[in-house]
């Protein structure tokens, strides 16, 4: 059985400093950035566009085994929120990860998952 406090708060003054800074927070964001990660494709996008600094929708869409127009669909998700960008050469479309810190981020995101022991 786990074991679990028994009273109610014991450092009053620690909560309620978190909860009127919490207050003031807003996590939009950090909800988004979540939603990025998220979903299985988007981190195989990721993975790509770590590995190879630029890919085309076409070569993502064989990676994923989906159709372009589903692709393109979480290309659009990631650009719009300032994950990805994109540049056009002729009729087709690249996108590569949006500056130097997403690419760190999500190289410490790879890292911390393949160091993580995660208990069901």
């Amino acid at each position: 059985m786990e074991k679990v406090c028994q009273v109610t708060i014991v450092h009053k003054e620690k909560v309620n400093v978190i909860k009127n800074k919490l207050d003031q927070k807003d996590f939009s964001n950090l909800l988004v950035l979540g939603k990025c990660f998220s979903d299985s494709s988007r981190i195989k996008i990721f993975y790509a566009l770590e590995t190879y600094k630029e890919m085309c929708v076409c070569d993502l869409a064989e990676i994923l085994t989906a159709s372009v127009a589903t692709t393109s669909h979480h290309l659009r998700f990631l650009k719009k929120h300032g994950m990805a960008k994109s540049r056009q050469d002729g009729k087709v479309v690249y996108y590569s990860l949006a500056n130097e810190d997403i690419l760190s981020a999500i190289r410490v995101f790879f890292k911390l998952s393949e160091n993580l022991s995660m208990k069901s």
